[in-house]
């Protein structure tokens, strides 16, 4: 199929893997869910998603 973007033939080359810690104080954990906020992308664990949809909802 020709008329997309894709079509040129250029093979992606991967990338480093994103370390993402959790980014609730003193927690040492992989932070696996992601909130983009307006002050930049804050990442949380499990333990802590309630505080990323805190960030997320302007209540941090």
């Amino acid at each position: 199929m020709s008329g997309y973007g894709g079509d040129n033939g250029r093979v992606s080359k991967p990338g480093k893997l994103f370390e993402h810690w959790c980014d609730a104080e003193g927690c040492k954990a992989w932070g696996s869910f992601g909130y983009k906020t307006k002050y930049g992308q804050l990442w949380f664990c499990r333990a802590h998603k309630q505080e990323g949809e805190d960030a997320l909802a302007g209540r941090r």
